[in-house]
């Protein structure tokens, strides 16, 4: 391993809060002994969950379900005013998820984790850890030298391996993928895994942020802009608009996909295989997050607490002026039409009314009450 590439892992994992142990014997003992308790130890009862945070939030259906630190996941039924805490068997905190349907779906995490439910969301079961993941690039990278070294690095250094993103492909497959250029793929609906970072072309090791898909197109994106793309089962390098890291990304049904990154920078594909276009924004701070509302316009939230609206597929964009705000990394639209932020200080329900209250005026929406 290289010193730049340490030096990267250092950086992210202390943002991540996962820290990395000191050359001490007593910090490492004490470091691995929090890990293995956040991989063995059921996520604790929270008081005020919606107040804690939280990461990402996506449908199951017409069920909310999000996710966050320390294993917390919480779901609703009434369109994000009432959640209720899910049992999971474990307390690292989780980063992303999606879902199949109303019952099968994915979350992973710090650690290397992912979990899988099939009961849309109440309960979840452990597939894959940190450690688990090295030993099988260990065992895929047998009689191919040049990949046994990096495996057995990634054994040696224990189960901190944060994955960010998971997606199901079109075909099933899910890939789950994360820091420094970890990606993992199962066929069989979660129960098991392959390593895919020997078929990624990623020499670098740069952190994968997520995947996007449209109309005959996938594409992986994230640090210092990396951009990978397929247009059947394998990823190949592509021409990147950014030269910094992409975040977040929004397909969009007529074609339109657009990536997200620092400083407010948004780029635009109307279709596959077409150039990207810089889409001016009046923000200048991270965008974490985006979706697709019901009548069609783009939604997207960052990390200074913005949220951005766009009635023409991602062209332009306009500031919402909520009068609570807080960093975002998530946005969903609900059953009933509310928009369900997520970020740093828990969930924000925002109504279609309010919504519109506040582009109409440019004013600040009038104070709400939390979730319950």
């Amino acid at each position: 391993m290289t010193a730049t590439t340490m030096t990267r892992r250092r950086a992210l994992a202390g943002a991540l809060g996962l820290g990395l142990a000191p050359a001490l014997p007593a910090a490492e003992a004490e470091g691995a002994a929090r890990t293995v308790r956040a991989l063995t130890r059921p996520a604790l009862k929270v008081a005020r969950p919606t107040q804690a945070v939280l990461q990402a939030v996506a449908l199951a259906g017409t069920r909310l379900v999000a996710v966050g630190e320390r294993g917390l996941v919480i779901h609703s039924d009434d369109a994000g005013q009432r959640w209720t805490q899910a049992r999971v068997p474990l307390s690292a905190s989780l980063t992303a998820l999606c879902f199949a349907d109303a019952k099968r779906g994915w979350a992973v995490g710090n650690l290397g984790v992912v979990l899988q439910t099939d009961d849309g969301g109440a309960t979840w079961v452990k597939r894959l850890d940190g450690s688990a993941g090295a030993a099988l690039a260990l065992q895929a990278a047998q009689g191919q030298p040049a990949q046994v070294d990096e495996a057995q690095r990634l054994v040696d250094e224990g189960p901190d391996k944060p994955l960010l993103a998971i997606a199901q492909r079109p075909d099933g497959a899910l890939l789950a993928v994360g820091a420094y250029g970890l990606a993992f793929a199962s066929r069989d609906g979660g129960t098991s895994w392959q390593p895919q970072m020997a078929r990624l072309p990623n020499a670098e090791g740069l952190t994968y942020y997520g995947l996007a898909e449209r109309r005959g197109e996938a594409l992986l994106f994230g640090e210092q802009g990396l951009l990978l793309r397929s247009t059947g089962e394998a990823f190949a390098a592509t021409p990147s608009p950014a030269n910094a890291s992409l975040f977040a990304a929004v397909a969009q049904r007529e074609g339109p996909l657009l990536l997200m990154g620092l400083r407010g920078r948004v780029w635009r594909s109307a279709a596959p295989g077409d150039a990207w276009q810089l889409v001016q924004t009046p923000v200048d701070a991270s965008l974490l997050g985006g979706t697709v509302l019901a009548d069609g316009r783009v939604v997207v939230v960052g990390a200074a607490g913005q949220v951005l609206l766009s009635a023409d597929g991602g062209q332009h964009f306009r500031p919402v002026a909520l009068a609570q705000r807080f960093p975002f990394t998530g946005v969903v639209q609900a059953p009933d039409g509310a928009l369900l932020l997520v970020g740093l200080r828990g969930l924000l329900r925002v109504t279609p009314a309010e919504l519109t209250a506040a582009l109409e005026s440019g004013l600040p929406s009038s104070p709400r009450k939390p979730a319950a």
